[in-house]
């Protein structure tokens, strides 16, 4: 098998998917700043079967539809952290959909529609996070590799993320494969 590398550049402070392969050599993080960057890397599953509550609910009923629909939420609000690219189950696991765009914090977009009907109040579950590195300070200058044995996931049952402490990002992933 070839090896090679794959660069990604990391530009803002929002969640930000990995580029997934099917086997990670190394993940090497480089702080692009002048000053220190704080990271978070976590998986998310993306399996029915392992879901959280996000607290967040519907606060109205939508039909199964294969176009675009909007839903109104409420208790808790809805964030591009929490929903946003997501997958989003029933507490079941009953698949609704694709989380696409979050409107606001009361509102949420599902563009490939929902593919079972959600009931006012159904709860909005997630995948699972689980976060490998939480708040580590990366000083400036300076690179962090994670090497096979600390990255190594099934990459059809879980997508890779990662948020910057900076607003710009300036974080740069090399990934070796």
């Amino acid at each position: 098998m070839a090896r090679g590398f794959y660069t990604q550049k990391i530009a803002n402070d929002d969640k930000n998917e990995i580029s997934s392969y099917n086997q990670y050599m190394s993940l090497t993080f480089v702080n692009t700043h002048t000053s220190s960057v704080d990271i978070d890397i976590w998986v998310t599953s993306q399996l029915s079967t392992d879901i959280t509550n996000t607290g967040v609910l519907a606060a109205e009923d939508e039909a199964m539809s294969l176009n675009s629909v909007t839903l109104t939420v409420d208790t808790v609000d809805a964030t591009q952290d929490n929903l946003l690219n997501e997958v989003v189950y029933k507490s079941d696991g009953t698949l609704f959909g694709t989380c696409t765009t979050v409107s606001s914090t009361t509102s949420i977009v599902f563009s490939g529609g929902v593919k079972n009907s959600i009931a006012n109040n159904d709860a909005l579950y997630t995948g699972t996070r689980y976060n490998i590195l939480k708040g580590v300070t990366i000083p400036n200058g300076t690179a962090l590799q994670l090497d096979s044995s600390d990255i190594n996931f099934d990459t059809n049952d879980y997508k890779l993320y990662i948020t910057s402490s900076n607003a710009s990002g300036l974080i740069d992933i090399i990934t070796r494969l």
